[in-house]
C-alpha cells in the first residue's frame, strides 16, 4: 500500500487498492501470478495497475518479473519481418528465427546473448534492403542481389555503412549455409 501510494497519486492508489479488490473477489486463483496475468492490460503496455503489482510481488519475492519487455521485442521483430516485401520475406523471417535461436543457447550457455536492440537493428537493416532491392534495383530474390545492389545501398546511410555490412555479411552467410 505504501509503496503505491508514495509512486502514484492518491486516487490512483485508491483505483488499484479497488480494482485489486475485484481480482480477489472472482472466481480465479488469487495465487500471485495469476493475480498478475489477469491484471495485464491487452496490448503493447501492461498496464500501470499490472506493473505495480509485479513490483510488490517481485520486490517481496513472491513472483518472478514478467516477460513483457521480450513480449514487446517479439512484437518489435514481427512488425519489422512483416514489413519485409513478400518474395523476399521468408529468408529474412528464417534469418530471425535463427538468430533468436542463437540468443536463446547464449543465454542457456551462460555466455553473452545478442541484446534484442541489436537483433532488432540487424532485421531493420535487412528490411531496408529489401525494400531498396524492390524499389531501386528490381530484384524479387535473393539469389539475384549482387555486389554493386549492396554497394548501392550502402551509400544511402554512409554513417550506417559498417553496421549494416556486417548485418549483411551475416545474413549472406546465413543464406548460403
Amino acid at each position: 500500500m505504501a509503496q503505491v501510494a508514495a509512486r502514484h497519486c492518491v486516487a490512483r492508489a485508491c483505483g488499484f487498492i479497488t480494482d485489486l479488490g475485484r481480482l480477489l473477489e472472482d472466481e480465479h486463483s488469487n495465487s500471485p501470478l495469476a493475480l498478475l496475468e489477469l491484471s495485464r492490460r491487452p496490448g503493447r503496455s501492461m498496464g500501470s495497475f499490472a506493473r505495480a503489482l509485479e513490483d510488490f510481488f517481485t520486490l517481496r519475492s513472491l513472483a518472478l518479473p514478467t516477460d513483457q519487455d521480450e513480449r514487446l521485442a517479439t512484437g518489435r521483430r514481427r512488425w519489422r519481418v512483416e514489413a519485409v516485401s513478400e518474395p523476399l520475406r521468408p529468408a529474412v523471417a528464417a534469418f530471425d528465427t535463427s538468430r533468436m535461436r542463437a540468443q536463446e543457447r547464449a543465454r542457456r550457455a551462460g555466455t553473452r546473448s545478442r541484446s534484442n536492440h541489436t537483433l532488432e537493428t540487424a532485421l531493420a537493416s535487412m528490411r531496408d534492403l529489401a525494400t531498396f532491392l524492390i524499389n531501386e534495383q528490381p530484384k524479387t530474390d535473393w539469389s539475384l542481389v549482387e555486389v554493386h545492389d549492396i554497394e548501392a545501398f550502402l551509400t544511402l546511410l554512409p554513417r550506417a555503412r559498417k553496421r549494416r555490412l556486417t548485418v549483411l555479411r551475416q545474413f549472406f552467410r546465413f543464406a548460403r549455409a
